[in-house]
């Protein structure tokens, strides 16, 4: 696990390799056991480390081809190992046992199209082939890792964290409206653009080239998970691949455990874990109140499955204190309410393991939303609905799930906004309403491309890598994530029974209780904590206006927070999503542009 930077083109030239290790150091979260470079004419390379695999030898960049291959990578590939022994067969000698390594060999092998189709794991790369004058980025097929990156007619750059990207003297940090459009709808902003105008994301599954004599990039899409195709449903089968990933994921030198809420989802990842690591250590969340504590059945596992128990308890009185760390801990704004109990849980296991497993990926997999079971999205691209990632009927998001807000309340919020489309909104329309055949697989799809990556992910690394603790999802490995979506939908939700195959296959592994528990979350006292933070900040008008983000609009912005203010906080969400916001803009403008190079 590590963060990746690099700059190519004229703005590299005045980047010394002091200047670099500096900036990489803003990163040291993500990696505080070390650094790598590679400096060469018109080209500045650089990582910080997490050390989880080959403890002594597995320090960045990696070459190959007798150094015209220059690798470096934000994660893990689970299966290096065997990817390691074919390029041997090939005659490739390695000097470590690293998954980077495998990545320059394999590259030089196979080709960027080759390797990746190859890979297990979640990454972002730069790959930087000398002979042929280009550079090659990757991200991972769920979107587990980041990259982020700026392109201008003389100079490119990219990052696992869009905070570097924001020294450079060349990115335009001006906020996006389609990208703050989305985020007023949808709590995030998904797709390629970020809030900020001048800086793009890589996508999941996809690959990008940079021609360096030229100054040209090219994009295009390695991978689609909806490409798989309906099945029947065997336990056995089920089992298996599961264990294969699970397995994969608790490779380490460090220590490592799991995130237990004492759902389906953590419980079956836990009793999987404890077959290849008896007694492993889990780590559950409570309240003080317990009325709202729900951690009985995670403890309830860990004692069934001998696990080595930590139950922590999140002070809800602290919510003033924590929001600003959380904020901090973000390069984007997410309002996702879970970040707060999720930061303090990653921050306390990180007193005991370096590596953790979590549950992310099973619901959108395996059918685990009420919301999945509604009506087909037919009709996306019809006429007279341009904006039609966000301005669907009901109200909803394309998978089901309601929006904060109404294009007229965007409308209020930020007058004269583009209402406009972008390539990466086609596409997605496209290959959700192609999925049709299946309701809740096409709900399944759309929520793989947003809400999975832009969302879920997102707030599981920031808040992870805020602790420097590397965050793994067994149920993102291809072949479980695949066998899941491909499910019939009887075997998915049905009669109001979540994630049915999931379910059948913990037959016998876990207690029958968990087995029938629904889905459930933290579940926070918002409503006073919004309440309680907004009456200490004095005049709300002038909070907005010094926090605001052009072009939110500061009256409108300041009306519909102190309306619902007035009502007791009926639109939470909302609120805690515009809170995000402003803390976020009032920090990022006042980190000003830096001045890397």
């Amino acid at each position: 696990m590590c963060g990746i930077f690099g700059v190519v083109g004229p703005a590299a030239e005045q980047l010394s390799e002091g200047a670099l290790v500096e900036l990489l150091a803003r990163m040291q979260h993500r990696g505080p056991d070390g650094h790598g470079i590679h400096v060469e004419p018109g080209v500045r390379m650089g990582m910080r480390r997490l050390a989880v695999i080959d403890l002594a030898g597995g320090d960045q960049p990696f070459t190959s081809r007798d150094g015209e291959v220059v690798a470096f990578q934000n994660g893990e590939i689970y299966n290096h190992r065997e990817l390691q022994r074919e390029l041997e067969a090939l005659g490739y000698r390695f000097r470590s046992h690293c998954d980077t390594e495998v990545l320059a060999h394999g590259f030089a092998a196979w080709g960027i199209n080759g390797l990746l189709a190859r890979l297990d794991g979640m990454f972002a790369l730069a790959i930087l082939d000398r002979r042929a004058r280009r550079l090659h980025l990757a991200r991972d097929r769920f979107g587990e890792k980041p990259l982020f990156f700026s392109l201008t007619p003389r100079d490119f750059a990219w990052s696992s964290d869009l905070r570097l990207l924001r020294t450079l003297p060349f990115v335009d940090r001006s906020i996006d409206p389609l990208a703050l459009d989305r985020y007023l709808a949808l709590h995030f902003a998904p797709g390629e653009r970020t809030l900020f105008a001048g800086v793009q994301r890589l996508l999941p599954g996809e690959r990008s080239t940079f021609d360096l004599d030229h100054v040209q990039l090219s994009r295009e899409i390695w991978y689609r998970p909806d490409r798989a195709r309906g099945r029947g449903h065997d336990r056995e089968e089920l089992l298996a691949i599961a264990r294969r990933a699970v397995r994969s994921r608790l490779e380490a030198e460090v220590p490592l455990g799991v995130f237990l809420s004492g759902g389906l989802d953590s419980s079956l990842l836990t009793a999987l874990a404890v077959e290849a690591h008896p007694a492993i250590s889990t780590f559950s969340m409570g309240f003080t109140d317990p009325t709202r504590d729900e951690s009985a059945e995670a403890r309830e596992v860990a004692a069934a499955l001998g696990t080595t128990h930590h139950h922590f308890v999140f002070d809800e009185h602290e919510f003033r204190r924590l929001l600003p760390d959380v904020v901090a801990a973000l390069d984007e704004p997410i309002g996702d309410q879970a970040t707060l109990p999720l930061y303090w849980l990653c921050r306390e296991a990180r007193g005991s393991v370096t590596v953790v497993l979590s549950g992310e990926g099973a619901d959108e997999a395996f059918g685990g939303y009420g919301y999945y079971a509604g009506p087909g999205l037919r009709g996306l691209a019809g006429a007279g609905r341009p904006h039609r990632l966000l301005d669907g009927a009901g109200n909803t998001s394309l998978s089901g799930f309601p929006l904060l807000t109404s294009a007229e309340e965007r409308r209020r919020l930020c007058p004269g906004l583009a209402r406009d489309d972008d390539r990466w909104e086609h596409g997605c329309v496209a290959r959700i309403e192609a999925f049709d055949g299946s309701a809740t697989r096409a709900r399944s799809v759309a929520d793989t491309l947003t809400w999975l990556p832009d969302d879920l992910l997102v707030k599981f690394d920031r808040m992870a890598m805020a602790h420097s603790l590397e965050g793994r999802a067994p149920y993102l490995a291809p072949e479980l994530f695949e066998y899941g979506l491909a499910l019939p939908d009887d075997w998915r939700l049905h009669r109001g029974v979540a994630k049915r195959a999931l379910r059948d296959a913990a037959g016998g592994l876990l207690p029958e209780r968990i087995l029938q528990t629904p889905k459930r979350g933290f579940v926070l006292p918002m409503r006073d904590w919004l309440a309680s933070w907004f009456a200490a900040v004095g005049d709300l008008g002038s909070y907005v206006a010094e926090r605001a983000p052009a072009p939110l609009d500061v009256a409108a912005t300041t009306e519909l927070i102190a309306e619902d203010l007035r009502r007791g906080v009926k639109r939470e969400r909302l609120l805690f999503a515009l809170l995000v916001l402003l803390e976020w803009n009032a920090r990022s403008a006042g980190a000003g542009p830096g001045s890397a190079v």
